[in-house]
């Protein structure tokens, strides 16, 4: 049985369990039980309920664009041309699936969403921006932000300051 987030309830053994998957998602179960100082039972059970809850989310390998080869990262404001819910969710639905939108953030302000894209060269991401805009996704006007110099990016969630639920 899946256990609900909301009643979940995260303790000082939790946190630490947290804390050491996001700084190395390959652990072995074994090395983390004696990380957090847990039976390896206990630790796979909490890390299984952990997982069950969703909160946590998966385990991936973090890549680094500049050895990869060249790629350039662009912050999108986007602007709806309508604000009706069914067509935020048509929106918010439809960049769950284009792979070049890396991440997408629901904000308030005098922007609808903020995205971060990929794109192999600038003229790359313009192409892309050119159909997305022809997809009929009722944006109404988009802002491009180039990154220039990443500075800070891929930072585990403090969990080390939440307090226990």
């Amino acid at each position: 049985m899946k256990p609900k987030t909301d009643t979940l309830r995260l303790d000082a053994w939790d946190l630490r369990i947290l804390s050491e998957v996001q700084s190395d998602g390959r652990i072995s179960k074994a090395e983390l039980a004696k990380r957090v100082h847990l039976s390896a039972s206990a630790c796979s059970e909490r890390l299984r309920i952990l997982e069950a809850a969703g909160i946590i989310e998966g385990f991936y390998a973090r890549l680094s664009p500049a050895l990869i080869g060249g790629m350039v990262f662009v912050m999108v404001e986007v602007v709806l041309d309508r604000h009706r819910l069914e067509d935020q969710r048509h929106f918010e639905n439809a960049v769950r699936d284009i792979p070049e939108i890396l991440d997408c953030w629901g904000i308030g302000g005098r922007v609808d969403y903020l995205m971060r894209v990929a794109a192999p060269s600038m003229a790359a991401y313009q192409e892309f921006m050119e159909r997305l805009l022809q997809t009929g996704l009722g944006i109404d006007q988009y802002y491009s932000l180039v990154v220039t110099k990443p500075v800070k990016s891929n930072s585990p969630i403090p969990v080390s300051s939440l307090r226990q639920r």
